[in-house]
């Protein structure tokens, strides 16, 4: 086994994740506030495990996919294991994880809404002879985010242009917001008008934009998200996206396309 800071991982991880390898586990290990194996809090300075579980597929062009998988453990409850188990049966399903901020600019007397989002699991992809690269990433850039290499909020807005015209975020009277990638739903929310915080971001983005932070290896805290580790490894795309009117009201939870290795994710 091999170690980074106080977390130990299986070699084989390298296969995967290259050179973003060590920085990945210290991601994992640093995101975890309990152990996944008895569920007891974790200290700084606690000797850790990583459990990663990874599963594969091939597309009909040689393409590779990964999703990911992540457990921190105590070193005494559990060693570190790697996992693989190849193709996809049925389709990998997505959680998206979420934050929602507000950037004031007090000068100019005006209000940014942010929506800052990932999916878990984390899927890769590599082609024949390429590196492993962020699905999501590529979806992101293919309808025209670009790359933040700052974990600033305020110097990722300063340089942030719009995204592909097919982008928008729809928002409804009642508060759902939808991401819209084309015919592709990315990400969705309903919020409360009724809450005061909700109520603040709705406003604030109803003035006609939403700056868009996604990508992979983001870590979502009570004080925030995390774009530190993300931004170091080239896995954080941003964009201005204009907020749309909409009649549409769908109280139930709609479903986020899952993609899998014979349909990758939102690059129609």
């Amino acid at each position: 086994m091999v170690g980074t800071s106080n977390v130990e991982w299986d070699p084989g991880l390298e296969s995967f994740k290259g050179r973003s390898t060590t920085t990945y586990a210290a991601a994992a290990a640093a995101a975890a506030t309990e152990c996944a194996s008895c569920h007891m809090p974790i200290t700084a300075r606690t000797p850790l495990s990583l459990s990663v579980d990874v599963t594969g597929g091939t597309h009909r062009d040689g393409t590779e996919y990964f999703s990911f998988e992540t457990q921190i453990c105590h070193r005494v409850c559990r060693p570190p294991a790697l996992t693989f188990t190849a193709g996809h049966s049925s389709p990998v399903e997505f959680t998206p994880q979420a934050a929602r901020l507000i950037l004031q600019n007090r000068a100019a007397g005006t209000a940014t809404a942010i929506l800052v989002f990932t999916y878990r699991p984390m899927l890769s992809f590599r082609e024949p002879g390429g590196e492993l690269t962020s699905a999501l990433v590529t979806a992101l850039l293919v309808k025209g985010f670009q790359l933040a290499m700052s974990a600033d909020i305020g110097e990722i807005l300063r340089d942030s242009g719009p995204a592909a015209d097919d982008v928008a975020c729809p928002l409804t009277d009642e508060g759902l917001l939808t991401l819209q990638a084309g015919q592709a739903t990315m990400y969705h929310e309903q919020l409360d008008p009724a809450d005061p915080d909700d109520a603040a971001w709705l406003s604030a983005a109803r003035s006609g934009r939403v700056l868009v932070i996604g990508g992979d290896n983001l870590t979502f805290t009570s004080a925030g998200p995390d774009l530190d580790t993300a931004a170091q490894l080239g896995t954080l795309a941003a964009g201005m996206i204009p907020v749309a009117a909409s009649r549409e009201d769908r109280s139930d939870s709609a479903t986020i396309r899952p993609y899998t290795a014979d349909s990758p994710p939102v690059t129609d």
